[in-house]
């Protein structure tokens, strides 16, 4: 029905262009629409791990559910989950069956609304830990939807924990968001034949207006999209490098051809006219519409769907400790140590390094999902349990006569804190954790005792100092352990007189693996070393490079004792060796000479 008066509009003359009209229609899209097939993607598996993108989406709208890239060979089950900036959890989802490989998507029982502008993250949870990766260079933008210009790609092994690390070299794990929103699009009315009525109309549309996903819980049904059957799609995806989250691999990866649209033929509009006066035209030109095309999908029916609904939880203070007290075996040295070198002769051992005997220790229980958070600065730690991961949030922590079961981290929400830990243990008594015992930047470690790790040390950042501590290495299938690693740049690195061991662990790298561009002065001395494919490597490294007086046991690596940039370090007084059951130094093979 159209309604007219003396006081509307004069329509336009039979000569004009048509009418513009605004159509409000609900739309969908990911940043990865096309659901691009990654034939050549390099798959890791090791222990479980959270991965995710960083998205911002340019209108406001609604995030509908979870989709995500499974390689060939995966196996174990996975969740879905939608955080916030601030790592608040606002959905989850669990994916029940999947397909052997390809992509896989869940959707949330009810839509969760997001705002434009804001940043969030959309992620997946592997038990089986086994996902693919590939460097990406440029951000992705998708329809409103963008990621990140930088360190879009985030992870975490801390179990149901925020992913908020990142590699230096920007890595894509294939995590993407299903995104809906209210699409205004300009829509033309029929032109008005020559010599007929003229008309002033305002067309009543024949159907209800799209419901919109609103916080119903009930309301679970997704529109119907129609996209414009003029339109094409064109897109490109292009992907290289493929790592998993410390990884160094690099290669290339084309997409495959864009998928076929179905198209929906979109109706004509009815019109009816009253006759009025003809009126003194004056002709207006009105521009064409430019189309917009969506991709429809339908998400696979999945009756083991369901949601978790996960509280915001938000941290104040730090938490005073919990009067739980456990106790520590007292232990009997069977060295007795003489003054200097941290009170550890020749080289620090299990018995003069970690939790000091008879020390009594009080469990601060998690207060940040599985793992212990520090929020003032100052804090200090001294003689506690941590049964968890321990994450520092404030400068100037310090941790000493302790013992923490899981890894110590100072990077939150992309930035680093500074802590010092002394006398203290770091790691499970039994089983082994791929993710490094402690991490990222501006700390100081003395007289630690790692164990339980794949990775002792992951520098990512300036000013870490390593001395006097002893780290037993193991591993995972699939794992690419190191005694300590840097990732990305950083400034002041020192890692002196520590015992390195990795000959009890399978998937293995180096026990000192300092191999990326951007480190500048690095200092590597007097450490017992073993195991690894080659147990030393310091490669395009800059400014003060040093590797003085240190000890590689004889025989003790897969290739080789080191791989070195012999023309740029200053290299000297480093020997083979062989040992004892305690680390001892029983004879001198001969000098390490730098080749």
């Amino acid at each position: 029905m159209i309604a007219t008066s003396d006081d509307d509009p004069p329509a336009p003359p039979p000569s004009s262009p048509a009418v513009l009209a605004a159509v409000e229609e609900d739309a969908e899209t990911s940043l990865w629409p096309d659901a691009p097939r990654l034939k050549k993607a390099a798959s890791y598996s090791g222990a479980p791990v959270e991965l995710g993108t960083r998205f911002t989406a340019g209108e406001d709208g609604w995030v509908a559910g979870v989709r995500f890239y499974k390689p060939k060979g995966a196996k174990g089950s996975y969740t879905g989950s939608l955080w916030s900036e601030s790592g608040s959890r606002l959905a989850r989802v669990s994916f029940g069956r999947t397909s052997p490989s390809g992509w896989q998507e869940a959707r949330f029982t009810t839509p969760v609304r997001v705002q434009a502008g804001q940043t969030y993250t959309v992620s997946y949870h592997t038990r089986g830990g086994m996902f693919v990766g590939s460097k990406s260079t440029e951000k992705t933008v998708s329809g409103p939807l963008s990621t990140a210009p930088r360190g879009a790609g985030v992870y975490t092994y801390r179990k149901g924990a925020f992913p908020d690390r990142w590699n230096p070299k920007n890595y894509n794990y294939w995590v993407d968001v299903i995104f809906r929103w209210r699409r205004v699009t300009p829509k033309p009315l029929p032109t008005l034949k020559p010599g007929g009525p003229t008309a002033s109309a305002t067309p009543t549309a024949g159907t209800n207006p799209p419901v919109e996903p609103g916080p119903d819980p009930t309301d679970t049904a997704l529109p119907t999209l129609t996209p414009d059957p003029t339109a094409t799609v064109s897109p490109t995806v292009t992907t290289t490098a493929t790592t998993d989250p410390t990884a160094t691999a690099t290669s290339s990866q084309t997409a495959a051809p864009d998928p076929t649209l179905s198209v929906t033929p979109t109706p004509t509009a009815t019109e009816t006219s009253t006759p009025t006066p003809t009126p003194t035209p004056t002709p207006t030109p009105t521009p064409t519409p430019t189309p917009t095309v969506t991709p429809s999908r339908t998400a696979a029916p999945d009756p083991t769907l369901s949601v978790t609904p996960t509280p915001t939880i938000t941290v104040t203070a730090t938490p005073k400790p919990t009067p739980t007290v456990t106790f520590t075996p007292t232990q009997t040295p069977t060295i007795d140590p003489p003054p200097g070198n941290g009170g550890c002769p020749n080289h620090p051992t299990p018995d003069c390094t970690g939790v000091p005997p008879g020390t009594k220790l009080t469990t601060l229980k998690p207060n940040y999902y599985d793992a212990y958070r520090v929020t003032k600065d100052g804090t200090v730690l001294d003689g506690v349990h941590i049964p968890g991961d321990l994450l520092v949030t404030a400068h100037d922590v310090v941790i000493k006569n302790s013992r923490i079961d899981g890894g110590v981290q100072d990077e939150y929400s992309r930035k680093t804190y500074s802590f010092t830990i002394t006398d203290s243990t770091v790691g499970p008594e039994k089983g082994c954790l791929t993710a490094p015992g402690i991490q990222t930047a501006d700390f100081t470690a003395k007289r630690v005792h790692i164990r339980g790790h794949g990775d002792g040390f992951s520098v990512s950042g300036d000013n870490v100092r390593i001395e006097d501590s002893y780290i037993l290495l193991c591993s995972n299938p699939g794992d690419h352990g190191d005694g300590i690693q840097t990732i990305g740049a950083g400034k002041g690195l020192v890692v002196h007189h520590n015992t390195f061991d990795q000959r009890y662990a399978k998937d293995v790298t180096s026990p000192i693996f300092l191999v990326d561009t951007g480190t500048v002065d690095v200092e590597v001395t007097s450490n017992l070393v073993m195991g690894g494919t080659y147990s030393m490597r310091l490669l395009h490294a800059s400014g003060k490079q040093v590797m003085k007086n240190n000890s590689v046991v004889h025989d003790s690596w897969e290739y080789g004792p080191l791989v070195v940039d012999c023309g740029k370090v200053d290299f000297s007084g480093n020997k083979l060796v062989k040992i004892d059951s305690k680390y001892r130094i029983t004879s001198v093979v001969g000098p390490l000479n730098c080749t």
